[in-house]
């Protein structure tokens, strides 16, 4: 199966909705400044994601590929890797890095870049923020998760890998689950992130850019 640009389309206009009603997506957010394209190969740095974010530089051959900051990009072999989330054990998967688990559709793919990009245009709550810290166990940006403990703190294997897959997984299950915690997920660990993503999207709605 291969992403066609009306199945991407479509679940890029779902999560936008989403967005909408949790107050990311409105008129004067940032948000609304990230485009989210289709791309036939993603580069071979991020040749196994199911997607991904432009955070920062993307260098001269980044650029001379057409990669832009801000954006998101969703590679059209999406659907094979998801082929092989079906097919593989679970041992193959973790060579993976876990990229193809936890994200059961490509709407789930597109919440989880969007909460990248919320990072992106407002860092001052989270990427240079105490509380974020506080919440996810390290900066933003820390290459690994002093807090990845107990499994049962985390909504997938995925966020336990580092403090922006953490919070870009929970803001992906915050938007599929409209908000509501899911009873598997009433931790104590879960519920600061869930009201972190609740109060940031007041926050962002509200116009703040910093808590």
């Amino acid at each position: 199966m291969v992403i066609t640009l009306t199945k991407l389309n479509q679940a890029t206009m779902t999560a936008q909705g989403e967005l909408e009603r949790h107050g990311f997506w409105s008129e004067g957010t940032r948000l609304l400044r990230t485009d989210v394209c289709l791309i036939p190969i993603p580069p071979p740095s991020c040749f196994l994601a199911l997607g991904f974010f432009t955070h920062g530089d993307v260098g001269t051959l980044g650029r001379l590929a057409g990669f832009d900051v801000g954006k998101i990009y969703i590679p059209a072999h999406l659907g094979i890797l998801y082929k092989l989330k079906a097919l593989a054990h679970k041992r193959i998967l973790s060579l993976l890095g876990g990229l193809v688990q936890g994200r059961s559709s490509l709407r789930d793919v597109v919440r989880h870049e969007y909460g990248h990009a919320v990072a992106h245009w407002y860092p001052r709550l989270i990427q240079h923020s105490t509380r974020f810290k506080e919440t996810f166990g390290g900066s933003y940006w820390r290459e690994d998760h002093r807090d990845a403990e107990d499994p049962n703190d985390f909504v997938s294997d995925y966020a336990m890998t580092m403090p922006k897959e953490d919070f870009a997984e929970t803001f992906m299950h915050y938007l599929r689950h409209g908000g509501e915690l899911p009873r598997k997920f009433m931790t104590p660990a879960i519920r600061r992130k869930w009201r972190f993503v609740r109060d940031l999207g007041k926050a962002v709605h509200s116009g703040e850019l910093k808590w």
